[in-house]
């Protein structure tokens, strides 16, 4: 089956998703992306989705798997449970180099996989 385009943009790294300092607290200016992500899985009803949370690596290793996996039960929050499994990753998954700020601010992310 072919995965219509509208729901491709939620899969992979959701940029537009934005957290407090060391906290699951979603920053207002996130609404517009969650608003998306809700839409577009009120328009697939059989879209089933797995949302990982990431953290860069500073900081002690349980606590940044606790808050990423705390950031993606955030996010999940307003979808429907059923269709959606969240996780936490924590620093163990990183997509850049966590020696600069740059990398560091992309390994701060949230992800949506597709799941069959």
């Amino acid at each position: 089956d072919e995965v219509p385009k509208e729901v491709t943009k939620f899969t992979g790294v959701i940029k537009g998703i934005f957290f407090d300092v060391d906290k699951d607290s979603i920053k207002p200016k996130s609404k517009s992306t969650l608003d998306n992500a809700v839409k577009v899985l009120k328009d697939f009803p059989s879209v089933k989705v797995e949302i990982s949370g990431h953290t860069d690596s500073d900081g002690d290793r349980d606590h940044n798997v606790d808050l990423s996996r705390r950031r993606a039960e955030a996010v999940k929050k307003g979808l429907d449970a059923s269709r959606i499994q969240t996780r936490g990753a924590g620093p163990d998954e990183p997509i850049a180099d966590n020696k600069t700020a740059k990398g560091k601010a992309q390994n701060r992310r949230i992800e949506f996989k597709l799941i069959q």
